[in-house]
């Protein structure tokens, strides 16, 4: 065969191929992205949903709802070491909990944010950081 023939069955078969695995290629990283959004989406219910639980004066019954809610859809996109904290977290925070405390209820929350926060990807996962959550007094009239 002439080589002139081989090299531009070579350079076609080239290009489609790298065409092919561009797209791939492409399309990977745009279902990545979409899967981040969503991520982010349902961990912001989630925290929403657990900062409602935490501010006085919000109906607990809605709230805890919303909690619920939150907690079982996340499970869609989150994995497994963040649903392992996050039961963790709700076994600690649970009224049926008689051990309850402040402290372990605080570090189980933390793990559940260090979980998502890795999770996420985010660049700043391993740096460490305290949290508890921050409520607020009802407003009386008088």
């Amino acid at each position: 065969m002439d080589p002139t023939i081989t090299v531009a069955i070579i350079a076609g078969a080239v290009s489609i191929i790298v065409a092919a695995l561009s797209f791939w290629l492409t399309k990977r990283a745009e279902r990545l992205d979409a899967l981040q959004q969503r991520k982010l989406e349902h961990y912001r219910e989630l925290l929403l949903a657990i900062s409602d639980l935490a501010v006085d004066g919000v109906d607990k019954e809605e709230a805890n709802r919303r909690f619920a809610r939150a907690a079982n859809i996340v499970v869609l996109v989150a994995p497994p070491k963040v649903i392992t904290a996050l039961m963790a977290f709700h076994d600690e925070a649970k009224l049926s909990n008689l051990n309850r405390s402040i402290e372990a209820h605080d570090r189980k929350l933390k793990e559940l944010l260090v979980a998502i926060r890795w999770s996420l990807r985010l660049p700043f996962e391993n740096e460490p950081f305290d949290f508890h959550l921050i409520g607020s007094e009802p407003t009386h009239n008088t």
